[in-house]
């Protein structure tokens, strides 16, 4: 074979090669958004969601509600990561009374070595805001799914129980 025929071998390969590594690369570059799957959803589920990633919420808190004396009342529980988690709870009406935001916020005693293990901390807030006004829930500053079961007309919001069959 001439030399001729040899360097035009080369540079196909040479071209199929480059083609191949630009092809890699734009494929990379497109896929760089985490996928977010339906089936994560958990009530202990305490990864942070990078803020560019627009999902739905991925945590579900599920509490007890009542409407008593032109206040809405939650009252439930969120499971913790360890025992040295920290749960501070605040329900926020809208001037116009028409939204309720609870607010979770939790954060760990410094200082202290805690085991990972799941525990409840129990909330109640309450915000007075009209009846018909849409509640929602942030945890950390990221929206959560708010599970609220209406409580019955004699059940005692600070000595609950959350059973539910599933």
């Amino acid at each position: 074979m001439d030399k001729r025929g040899t360097y035009i071998i080369a540079g196909i390969i040479i071209l199929a090669v480059a083609g191949f590594i630009a092809i890699s690369f734009q494929k990379s570059t497109l896929d760089t958004k985490p996928a977010v799957t339906a089936d994560s959803a958990s009530t202990t589920l305490w990864e942070n969601v990078p803020a560019d990633v627009v999902a739905t919420p991925q945590t579900v808190i599920t509490a007890k509600h009542v409407y008593q004396n032109g206040a809405h009342i939650v009252a439930g529980e969120v499971p913790l990561p360890t025992l040295c988690d920290i749960l501070d709870t605040t329900a926020v009406a809208s001037t116009d009374k028409k939204q309720v935001v609870v607010q979770f916020v939790s954060s760990i005693r410094s200082g202290e070595r805690c085991d990972a293990e799941i525990t409840p901390a129990r909330f109640k807030v309450s915000a007075k805001a009209n009846k018909s006004a849409t509640i929602s829930a942030t945890l950390n500053g990221l929206p959560v799914t708010l599970n609220l079961i209406e409580a019955g007309p004699n059940e005692n919001l600070d000595n609950f129980e959350l059973y539910i069959k599933g």
